[in-house]
């Protein structure tokens, strides 16, 4: 595992994890290995930055699949390596050898693996796209599209911003209200919950707040800054089509 990765499932052929800082190239605020390329990095330090994910997994940096991101509940399926995704906040394939990315900077990064059936999902879990059940969405569309079962199903939430963190104010979030406090909102306790109703039994998450720790982005510690990511990818030469 090199010091810039670091790897929470690698099973069957299956590989997901999240970057932090590390290893790249950017300098200044963006310090070092900055993944987004609309945050007003240098661009062709940004494209070292993928070079070196990418040859950390193995593959060529055009299997890098990266989201243009909204902040919606908008789910896409990658089925052809070529497709040109719209803008959306989450990504689900069944393609071997594609790396689906998430990036995030206090934002939970949220990867789905089905490992029986190689199907594999990347999701941007903001307050919006929690607000509006983007994971519930993507869950959806592993069932409906892929024959995916929420109970065969393993989450990994990578770190994010902590609820003592998050700011909210008097902000109307709905039926979402009762994940605030004192004004604060607990996104991980919002994901939990709905992966739980969604028969999901197997998550993980990452104890780390974004805004806390120096070797992770945060926006909201200094809103001009970078962005790392979740990956999961689908390496499986062939795959378990029971169900």
């Amino acid at each position: 595992m090199r010091e810039n990765l670091e790897i929470v499932f690698n099973k069957n052929g299956v590989l997901a994890g999240f970057t932090n800082r590390f290893g790249g190239v950017s300098e200044g605020t963006f310090e070092s290995l900055n993944l987004a390329d609309h945050v007003g990095d240098d661009p062709l330090k940004v494209a070292q930055n993928r070079e070196i994910l990418a040859t950390a997994l193995g593959i060529m940096p055009v299997n890098l699949k990266f989201m243009s991101q909204i902040h919606s509940n908008r789910v896409e399926i990658l089925q052809d390596f070529n497709d040109d995704l719209p803008p959306c906040d989450g990504v689900i394939t069944s393609l071997k050898g594609v790396a689906l990315c998430v990036l995030v900077a206090d934002c939970a990064p949220v990867l789905i693996i089905d490992e029986h059936l190689g199907v594999v999902a990347a999701v941007h879990a903001g307050r919006a796209g929690v607000t509006s059940k983007i994971c519930t969405n993507a869950v959806g569309l592993m069932t409906s599209e892929f024959g995916c079962r929420a109970s065969n199903l393993r989450v990994f939430i990578g770190a994010n911003i902590k609820v003592q963190n998050y700011e909210v104010g008097k902000l109307d979030l709905g039926e979402f209200n009762r994940y605030k406090k004192d004004g604060k909102f607990d996104i991980n306790a919002a994901l939990l919950d709905e992966f739980a109703k969604l028969g999901v039994g197997q998550i993980s998450i990452d104890p780390r707040c974004t805004f806390e720790r120096d070797e992770l982005f945060s926006y909201r510690k200094q809103s001009r800054t970078g962005r790392f990511c979740g990956f999961v990818m689908n390496r499986a030469t062939s795959v378990n089509s029971k169900k």
